[in-house]
């Protein structure tokens, strides 16, 4: 089965995966790139990869809407539990994962910060492996600076990875190089820019040096762009 992903702007996405919508960091309201409506969103589940609250704004409203299952650390589900009575989660931690409906989602490490929107402790910063039933490996850093184990982690066989590239609070156009090189996906998606003025990138000259320096192949979303995997 084909997994359609479709770009929220910044770091969100939407990914349908046979008959599941898997939403990861979503954050519409306040994003201007955002290309829907935050009451025209579905899900059934939602993956969050750290706190800070251009991932985890709109999670709260969206999974009392849809009663979306949501992945994260065990510090985000707890806050999501006690501060908004958001009862089905799984609170799992670094380098452990859980089987759902659609595949296994595990958490990563990633190189960042992580604080929750009221100011209070969001764990440790993630990224998302997940590893679809009808067979594909997708790959979304969350927000964070390259890493050597990036390569243990390209090892699963990635075959899409999201990567943010818009420098300042994560890695840039060369940091995202790096990381490409250690992962070896077949295919990569940039995120994380263009958002606010202080993230502005050119995407362009982005994935032409993708393919110049890599062997991936780039896929340049607008927002609310899709791409079948």
């Amino acid at each position: 089965m084909a997994v359609d992903i479709t770009w929220l702007g910044h770091a969100g996405f939407v990914l349908d995966i046979d008959d599941y919508r898997v939403l990861i960091d979503p954050f519409i309201t306040d994003n201007p790139l955002a290309p829907v409506a935050l009451e025209d969103l579905d899900a059934d589940f939602i993956l969050l990869s750290h706190g800070h609250g251009d991932h985890v704004r709109d999670t709260p409203a969206l999974a009392r809407r849809t009663g979306a299952e949501v992945v994260s650390n065990v510090e985000i589900c707890g806050w999501l539990r006690q501060q908004h009575g958001i009862e089905v989660t799984h609170g799992i931690n670094t380098g452990g994962g859980v089987e759902l409906a659609f595949g296994r989602v595990e958490l990563t490490m990633a190189f960042h910060s992580s604080s929750l929107p009221d100011g209070s402790y969001g764990g440790q910063p993630n990224g998302l492996l997940i590893q679809t039933y009808s067979g594909q490996t997708i790959y979304h850093a969350g927000d964070t600076a390259p890493f050597m184990e990036m390569q243990w982690i390209g090892e699963a066989g990635i075959d899409l990875a999201m990567l943010p590239i818009g420098d300042y609070f994560t890695m840039g156009i060369e940091g995202s190089l790096r990381a490409i090189r250690l992962l070896q996906p077949r295919t990569v998606i940039p995120m994380h820019y263009n958002t606010f003025d202080l993230i502005v990138q050119d995407a362009s000259r982005w994935a032409q040096r993708v393919n110049n320096e890599t062997d991936a192949k780039p896929i340049v979303l607008d927002p609310g762009g899709s791409y079948r995997l």
